[in-house]
C-alpha cells in the first residue's frame, strides 16, 4: 500500500515538473478580477516600480503601475518561453498637458523584444536590449484602452517579430503595425509589462495573454 502511495506521489511530482518545461507550456491568461485589491498577484515579480491590483469606478479590476518612481518600470509574469512566443495585453494611461506616458509589453525576459508605444513621438517601436530597432507611426488615444500584441515567429534561419496596436474604438489590424526580421536567437525568459509615468499618472494593464507560437 505504501509503495503505491509513494509511486503515485512520485508520478504526480514528475508530471508537475514536466508541465513547467517551456516547450510544453500552454496558454497563460490573467484578467485580475479574482485578485484582492492592493496586492501583486502570485507569480509576478517587480523589476522596478510598484505594481498592485486596483479597481475603477465600475469595479473592474486591473494591474496598476504607480506613478512613482518616474523611471521605466516593469513586472515579469507567466511561464519562461524559448523560441516562438506571443503576448498581448490592454494598457491604459493618461496625459497631462504636454506630458505623455510610455508603455510596452515584452517577451523572453527583460533583454528580449518589447513592443512600446511612445505617444510623445506618435510612434510604436520594437525595442531590443534597451535600443529602438524599428519604428512605425501610431496615434495614441489618451484615456482609452490600447491593445498591444507582440509575436516572435521562426522565419527560415531568422525570426520574424510582429507588433500590433489598436485603440478600444478600433478593430484589431490584420496587418502588423510594425515588423522586423531578426538574426540570431530571440532569447528565453518570461513576458513583461512596462510603463513610464512621465505624465504623473498611473498606468493600467489588463487581459494579459501569453503563449508559445509556431
Amino acid at each position: 500500500m505504501y509503495r503505491i502511495i509513494i509511486t503515485l506521489v512520485f508520478f504526480a511530482n514528475t508530471v508537475l515538473h514536466a508541465q513547467k518545461k517551456p516547450s510544453e507550456v500552454g496558454l497563460y491568461k490573467i484578467d485580475f478580477q479574482s485578485y484582492e485589491l492592493g496586492v501583486l498577484p502570485d507569480g509576478m515579480m517587480e523589476i522596478d516600480g510598484v505594481f498592485k491590483v486596483a479597481a475603477g469606478g465600475s469595479g473592474d479590476k486591473y494591474l496598476e503601475m504607480d506613478k512613482e518612481p518616474l523611471s521605466e518600470n516593469a513586472v515579469i509574469l507567466g511561464p519562461s518561453l524559448k523560441g516562438g512566443a506571443a503576448v498581448s495585453a490592454k494598457i491604459r494611461s493618461f496625459k497631462k498637458r504636454r506630458s505623455y506616458p510610455r508603455f510596452a509589453i515584452g517577451l523572453h525576459g527583460i533583454s528580449g523584444f518589447r513592443l512600446r508605444v511612445v505617444p510623445s513621438k506618435g510612434v510604436i517601436e520594437l525595442v531590443k536590449n534597451e535600443e529602438s530597432v524599428k519604428t512605425a507611426p501610431f496615434k495614441w488615444n489618451a484615456d482609452e484602452w490600447t491593445s498591444l500584441e507582440l509575436i516572435v515567429l521562426p522565419e527560415g534561419e531568422n525570426w520574424r517579430v510582429e507588433g500590433r496596436a489598436w485603440s478600444a474604438s478600433a478593430r484589431k489590424p490584420v496587418k502588423a503595425t510594425v515588423t522586423l526580421s531578426h538574426k540570431g536567437s530571440p532569447g528565453q525568459g518570461k513576458a513583461s509589462l512596462w510603463g513610464t509615468a512621465y505624465s504623473g499618472r498611473a498606468v493600467h494593464f489588463d487581459e494579459v495573454t501569453i503563449s508559445p507560437a509556431k
